[in-house]
């Protein structure tokens, strides 16, 4: 019995089959799928946060840099016991004044409850965003990042992240026409901008 990535890996298949490139770089990139996460929705938001604007490898190497102050390189909203804590381990990460704030504010907003996990879940895509994006240093990205990779949404599309845009324009190119992705590729878009991301490694 096909699992559902596998369903959902055949779906992005049939509907490329009229885009060759594309079936081919989809079947190259095999069954895709969103992992866990294993860190709590305020450490999300902080690696978010953090990757801002940043290639992904600087991104990687500060997010180490903050596990590395940590007991046991583990983190959680549990792991800064006060405000004045936090603030200090993001200083010695070494991250932007602008990116600290951002960070102390969802602090902040988590321990007053207004951001809240379990609320969240009760809230719809769109609203989840209308208010993630009341805070600075929460824009589309941030919050597309959050809705694909924390809370598994399947049908989130990206357009505005640099790689996913660049990819795009390449395979309009490739396949020598204007493609409409958002309508082709629903309800599964999460699932095509992981490939659009892995692709791109190979065609940018």
């Amino acid at each position: 019995m096909e699992s559902r990535n596998e369903k959902i890996h055949n779906f992005l298949i049939e509907k490329s089959k009229k885009f060759p490139f594309i079936k081919n770089e989809i079947r190259n990139n095999g069954v895709l799928k969103i992992t866990k996460q294993s860190i709590d929705l305020f450490s999300f938001m902080v690696k978010t946060i953090i990757a801002q604007q940043i290639s992904n490898e600087v991104a990687e190497i500060l997010w180490k840099r903050l596990c590395s102050q940590l007991e046991k390189n583990s983190i959680s909203i549990k792991s800064f016991k006060n405000i004045s804590y936090l603030k200090k381990v993001l200083i010695k990460t070494k991250i932007s004044k602008s990116k600290i704030n951002y960070i102390s504010e969802l602090y902040t907003a988590m321990l007053k409850k207004e951001i809240d996990d379990n609320m969240l879940l009760k809230k719809t895509e769109d609203e989840i965003c209308s208010l993630l994006m009341e805070y600075k240093g929460i824009g589309q990205w941030t919050c597309n990042m959050i809705l694909i990779f924390f809370y598994e949404k399947l049908n989130i599309f990206p357009e505005n992240d640099l790689v996913i845009k660049k990819t795009l324009r390449k395979l309009n190119l490739l396949e020598k026409k204007k493609i409409n992705f958002q309508e082709n590729y629903s309800p599964y878009l999460s699932i095509f901008s992981l490939h659009l991301w892995k692709m791109s490694k190979r065609i940018l």
